[in-house]
């Protein structure tokens, strides 16, 4: 299979504050893409479109930007770094064919970027490593490699030599054979042999003929770059550059690096469309705009194209390539392009003509909170929910409840960053203005044991729809398995769809309130009735059967649980494990180093929310607090919470049938 080697869809990622947007920007200005090169601090940067992003001087949405370096097109998306704003990451890294993972060679490996990393590396995501900000205080490039290689991967390869002279970094390339002689001079000589030693250990690994021919002295740096470029094409190593952004250091190597090490997409032009829809953003003129990866095919104006997600066709009006960093209208669009189409009614992670190479996605973002939004003018309660609607199209982990009776709107959020998002979006797009209730923690729920789960709703006639669940937990973390036992002569394959259409939302409010999760759910038996059997009877009669056998089960709370990375003078560690213990945390061996106690664990997000602002204060502002989660674990109902049921009760048989034929 041939690759379009001149194209590279690549993302940048990094934990926030790492130098990722300063990075895009100096290689936007170096390859000669850009004449202005943008600033963070002065808000001027070509990423960093909305208000929030200039003053915080934070990404907050996924950019999309180009540039051209040695005749390849490199396509860009330049993420969020910070945990409010990871689901942005988790969208965009399921259409890249390459990363660039940055790390500030003072913080080192924080918290997302082990997360990210982590996503990329399961989804075999070929990555190269820019470790930045050489010139900080406190920048060690060599304690940054042994975090990596602790926290991260073995598979490294500096391609470049890092020594110390005069209180600066000096670097310089490996592989550079005009300034070898000078560099070894200057370079203790064994210093550089162990580089290169350590290098063909490691490309050893997974090809033997390169160490083979090393003890036969017939190796050269030619061989073991060319090594590199193929093994980091195919994911089985990483390469390491270092440099300054802030500077402009380092860059012309990375530029070239995404040339050499990271790979162009799959040339499948002649095969059947299949695309995947990553993002959605909304234009005052254009309306709704999908922007979608093509994996295989290719795209015309005015093509019907199938929607498998929705099951329906829909008509592509115009599409848009992002070509000298301007959206651009084009007439068709080939595989292993990045693309704006106008004119489908198309929800994120949607797929269009067939799933056939659609990657597995990767779920990084996790929603910890929950809270209600008012409008401030009354008047204006609709238009709120038609705005959320639109908010959610962009970010379907809000998932905005309307409870329309009881004039009531909850969302789920990362953070209180994304809050202050939400709030400046509504006033700059909307001109709504809108407070917020107090967060409070999202609890899930899993079963205490297996059990069945069985309805018969089969009156008031017109109705049919006999079911029977095996209702089993799975492992923490597994989320929900579905499977069907039943034959379609039994029950019509019609009525199967509509049980496992419905399962998501039947599963998000369990015994306690909260979505149910950790679970297998088994269709055993059933029956459907030629006569009686009416679209909708199905998924009315799995609610109920399914809450039934939950309640004979029983269900216990799961609560969020963060991992934490605590830095403060050593003076008041005693006084962060005492807070640690009673937060409910627990913690590992703390690290006490030059006067600095340092401390790892993990704790209950419910008992910590606001334990950043007290570090400060009893820190003296000298604490230093990043956090990730970690995942859910068994809590006490007592140490929880419920929460009250949105809408009918499917254990409230009589009722409920009433609230599902529309009659109360």
């Amino acid at each position: 299979m041939t690759v379009k080697n001149s194209i590279r869809n690549i993302g940048i990622v990094a934990h926030v504050d790492a130098g990722k947007t300063t990075l895009t920007e100096h290689l936007l200005f170096q390859s000669g893409s850009s004449r202005i090169l943008g600033s963070v601090d002065k808000g001027t940067t070509h990423t960093d479109s909305l208000d929030m992003e200039k003053q915080r001087g934070i990404s907050v949405k996924a950019a999309e930007i180009d540039l051209t370096h040695r005749e390849t097109n490199i396509h860009i998306i330049d993420t969020p770094g910070h945990i409010d704003f990871s689901s942005e990451v988790e969208r965009s890294i399921s259409v890249l064919d390459g990363t660039i993972v940055v790390l500030s060679s003072v913080e080192g490996v924080q918290p997302q970027t082990e997360i990210y990393f982590n996503a990329i590396k399961e989804l075999n995501i070929p990555s190269i490593f820019f470790i930045n900000k050489l010139d900080r205080i406190g920048s060690s490039p060599y304690k940054t490699i042994k975090n990596m290689k602790k926290l991260l991967t073995h598979k490294l390869v500096p391609l470049q030599v890092v020594y110390e002279k005069n209180n600066e970094f000096i670097v310089f390339n490996i592989f550079d054979e005009i300034n070898y002689t000078k560099n070894i001079l200057e370079l203790k000589e064994e210093i550089y042999k162990r580089s290169l030693e350590e290098i063909i250990d490691i490309l050893a690994d997974n090809n033997q003929e390169i160490l083979e021919q090393f003890f036969e002295g017939t190796l050269t740096l030619g061989m073991i770059k060319s090594e590199i470029s193929l093994q980091a094409i195919q994911g089985a190593i990483y390469p390491v550059l270092y440099g300054t952004a802030l500077k402009g250091e380092g860059i012309k190597e990375l530029l070239d690096g995404i040339i050499d090490f990271l790979p162009g997409p799959k040339d499948l032009d002649a095969s059947k469309l299949s695309a995947l829809v990553y993002k959605i953003s909304h234009n005052k003129t254009l309306g709704k705009i999908a922007h979608i990866k093509i994996f295989s095919g290719s795209i015309f104006t005015r093509d019907d194209i199938l929607n498998v997600t929705k099951n329906k066709n829909e008509k592509i009006t115009i599409i848009k390539k992002v070509i000298n960093q301007r959206p651009l209208d084009v007439k068709s669009a080939t595989s292993g392009e990045l693309v704006m189409v106008t004119g489908l009614n198309c929800s994120t992670y949607d797929i269009l003509g067939s799933k056939t190479h659609i990657p597995k996605l990767k779920s990084i973002a996790n929603p910890l909170l929950t809270l209600r939004i008012y409008s401030k003018i009354q008047e204006d309660y609709i238009t709120l929910v038609e705005a959320l609607n639109i908010l959610q199209e962009e970010d379907p982990l809000l998932n905005m409840q309307w409870i329309k009776e009881k004039k009531e709107i909850h969302l789920q959020i990362m953070g209180k960053i994304q809050l202050e998002y939400i709030e400046t979006v509504l006033v700059e797009r909307f001109n709504l203005q809108v407070t917020f209730g107090p967060p409070s923690v999202i609890y899930k729920e899993t079963p205490l044991g297996s059990g069945y789960g069985e309805s018969h709703y089969t009156m008031p006639k017109p109705c049919w729809a006999i079911v029977e669940f095996l209702i089993e937990p799975l492992p923490k973390g597994a989320g929900v398995i579905y499977e069907s036992q039943v034959r379609t002569e039994k029950v019509k394959l019609k009525y199967q769809r509509e049980i496992e259409d419905n399962l998501d939302r039947i599963l998000s409010q369990g015994i306690y309130g909260w979505s149910v999760t950790d679970l297998k759910i088994t269709f055993c038996s059933g029956e459907d009735h030629v006569m009686h059997s009416r679209s909708g009877d199905f998924a009315t009669s799995t609610a109920m059967g399914i809450m039934r056998g939950l309640r004979e089960i029983g269900t216990t709370l799961l609560e969020p649980m963060i991992n934490f990375r605590i830095i403060v003078p050593e003076d008041i560690g005693g006084r962060i494990l005492n807070d640690i213990v009673k937060m409910r945390g627990s913690f590992e061996t703390p690290l006490i180093h030059n006067k600095t106690f340092t401390i790892e664990g993990t704790m209950p997000v419910s008992t910590s929310l606001d334990y950043p602002s007290t570090l400060g204060i009893i820190s003296s502002g000298k604490g230093l607090m990043s956090t990730s989660f970690s995942g859910y674990q068994p809590c006490p109902l007592e140490m929880g919470a419920t929460r009250e049921r949105i809408g009918v009760n499917p254990l409230d048989r009589a009722k409920y049938i009433l609230y599902v034929r529309n009659a109360l």
